[in-house]
């Protein structure tokens, strides 16, 4: 990054490091009130008998956490303040906002940050309602991201160390056959392999508490919500197997599989589920009536399954008794953390109804190194670019200055950062860079009327601030709570406590402690407060003894007035963007440009000075020049990285 800073070299740090960070929770499949969507669709879909006997799990369990879970298992539309969590929001908790059953039951369902969560989920959902455009929903997808990470600190953080919300790429066979690759003990963590874990450890936990019932009352409501809490745990790995984004593989690096999931979560995905049967699917936030069906039909055979293993002689219950390492361990499995598939011991012996009941899943694409559907990346990841810009606005103070003077600049010159688009749904919030080049400053001439225009500082052989030519350095870093303190805080928490790091760099990410300086998008372009994130200093008289300014202006006071001399002036000119427009913008593949307009404030501080003529002459005091500029810039980024979407297959 050239010769910067020490702090600007943390500061760009601290934000590649935030960046790592952001990474994975960029793989979560529907969001909240899809997830809780479904489940209620499915708990209505279920025979009246499969209903009250679920009715009744729910009554036993719902006696575990006094006051907090609702009396229905599908509460239905709570409003925008839910006072209650049912059982169909556990399939949006579950991965998302816990990493395990144990976690889910015994932290997250009894803190009273769950209901801010279940109140954004109804505020996403009422905003999507509303919603006129792809411009208006990704406003609400992104305002919804930024208040579940208030709610919920870790959510950003969490989910940390595998791909767990995906399925893996398809294999030689059909549907039973790559469930069974999904679930191969040593398999890299992913979504059917979790639910097929989850869902047999409920249906044996079913089948123990069904056949031996504690005697003890408060015994077997700790039971049924445990029985309860894994197969709402696994629910949420089956509805995310239904997620276009989700379905077209994880292999490459992650600003490849961001953009292409969030390609095909927007746009769909034309396939077949395994019986051959094609379908359209799509994805997080884009859910349709006929993802909802189909998903929701799955889950409902889940719960089915659910209830038939608390009736004796069940077969599937039996063989899940002998399925991988047992309930007790997988309602403690941490999803978020763990990178391998658990023991998967007694396959083999499941029935036939098991394996059909995730058949109308969708086939997922094919893996690295082979036939590929179309790939796309996000605008994620380091970069280096270029820039333009003009500018012009009036002037005033200064050396000898007494009133207001028009000002003007050209500037060009390379960038380098860390852009995060994709990741905070905000542009520009997230953008990271440091910057160096030249500025052109034109002369300043005092405004004038009548004879007065000849004089001094008014004239072009003569101007109050002479045409010249400066070293440009910028810095754009986002802030949690004050401009700049990324760069103290992200390399000390860095060193003591790279979580926390993680989550303040999260926040300063998304638009700071109080959210404010996040952008808008509108019809018009985007928009964005980057007051404090973004600063130039232009440097004038540092590239050379031919470029340090020469001015004619007042060194001493006579008898007779103010006698002129010249003065060699260095300087630093300070720029401070308030508001910024950005009525352009396009990214292909790997190229990013934008044009932006931007209004902002500066002030030049005089850094060195000296009196050449007359010789002797004491400096005199110079005083700051503030100054108001309009910005037009254009703005060019190429993304590092491999064209991954131009690798071919083998063979």
């Amino acid at each position: 990054m050239s010769d910067w800073t020490a702090p600007a070299r943390g500061g760009i740090g601290a934000m590649l490091a935030v960046g790592v960070a952001l990474l994975p929770a960029t793989g979560r499949a529907w969001i909240y009130p899809e997830h809780r969507d479904i489940a209620i669709t499915a708990i209505a879909k279920l025979p009246s008998a499969d209903r009250a006997a679920l009715d009744r799990l729910w009554v036993g369990a719902r006696a575990a956490i006094p006051g907090r879970l609702c009396e229905s298992l599908d509460a239905g539309d709570q409003g925008t303040r839910p006072g209650c969590i049912d059982f169909a929001a556990w399939a949006a908790l579950a991965g998302d906002h816990s990493c395990s059953p144990l976690h889910l039951t015994r932290d997250v369902l009894p803190g009273e940050w769950v209901l801010r969560v279940a109140a954004v989920g109804a505020e996403t959902k009422a905003a999507l309602q509303k919603a006129v455009g792809r411009v208006a929903t990704l406003n609400a997808v992104a305002t919804s991201n930024l208040a579940l990470q208030r709610a919920d600190a870790d959510y950003a953080t969490r989910a940390g160390a595998n791909n767990a919300h995906f399925l893996l790429p398809r294999v030689e066979g059909g549907g039973t056959e790559y469930v069974r690759a999904s679930i191969g003990a040593g398999a890299p963590l992913n979504a059917m392999g979790l639910y097929v874990q989850y869902h047999l450890a409920a249906l044996a936990a079913a089948a123990a508490l069904a056949s031996d019932p504690p005697s003890d009352e408060s015994a077997r409501a700790a039971q049924a919500l445990d029985v309860l809490a894994l197969e709402g745990y696994a629910l949420h790995w089956l509805e995310d197997a239904f997620s276009a984004g989700h379905v077209v593989g994880t292999w490459g690096s992650t600003p490849w599989r961001k953009g292409t999931h969030d390609y095909y979560s927007e746009f769909g995905l034309d396939t077949v589920d395994w019986t051959g049967h094609r379908i359209t699917v799509f994805g997080d936030a884009n859910l349709k009536p006929a993802d909802l069906d189909r998903a929701s039909a799955a889950v409902s055979r889940s719960l089915m399954q659910l209830v038939q293993a608390l009736r004796p002689g069940d077969a599937l219950a039996a063989g899940a008794g002998g399925f991988g390492p047992g309930f007790s361990a997988m309602f403690a499995f941490d999803s978020c953390t763990e990178e391998r598939q658990p023991a998967s011991e007694g396959g083999q012996r499941l029935p036939i109804s098991f394996w059909e009941g995730v058949s109308t899943t969708p086939v997922p694409g094919r893996g690295q190194g082979e036939v590929h559907l179309p790939r796309f990346r996000d605008e994620l990841g380091p970069f280096g670019g270029v820039f333009a810009s003009i500018a012009g606005g009036p002037a005033w103070g200064g050396p000898g200055g007494s009133g207001t003077r028009g000002a003007g600049s050209i500037s060009v010159g390379a960038r380098v950062g860390f852009g995060m688009e994709g990741v905070t749904g905000s542009v520009g919030t997230g953008l990271a860079f440091a910057e160096v080049g030249l500025e052109m400053a034109t002369s300043q001439l005092d405004r004038c009327e009548g004879s007065s225009c000849s004089g001094l500082g008014s004239t072009s052989l003569f101007p109050r601030v002479p045409a010249r030519t400066g070293l440009r350095l910028g810095l754009r870093v986002p802030f949690w709570l004050i401009p700049g303190d990324i760069l103290l805080l992200g390399p000390v928490l860095l060193l003591a406590s790279p979580f926390l790091a993680s989550k303040v760099g999260v926040a300063a990410a998304s638009g700071g402690f109080i959210p404010y300086e996040r952008s808008l998008r509108t019809g018009a372009g985007i928009f964005q407060v980057v007051l404090g994130r973004e600063v130039q200093a232009t440097l004038y008289g540092y590239l050379g003894d031919s470029t340090i300014p020469l001015l004619v202006t007042p060194v001493a006071e006579t008898p007779s007035g103010p006698q002129y001399g010249v003065l060699a002036l260095k300087s630093v000119a300070l720029a401070f963007p308030v508001v910024e427009w950005t009525p352009f913008r396009t990214f292909a593949t790997q190229i990013a440009f934008s044009l932006q307009f931007q209004l902002g404030f500066g002030v030049e501080l005089p850094l060195s000075k000296q009196v050449l003529y007359p010789t002797g002459q004491t400096a005199p005091a110079v005083p700051p020049s503030w100054s108001v500029f309009l910005r037009l810039q254009s703005d060019g980024r190429y993304f590092f990285g491999s064209r991954e979407d131009l690798q071919p297959p083998r063979g």
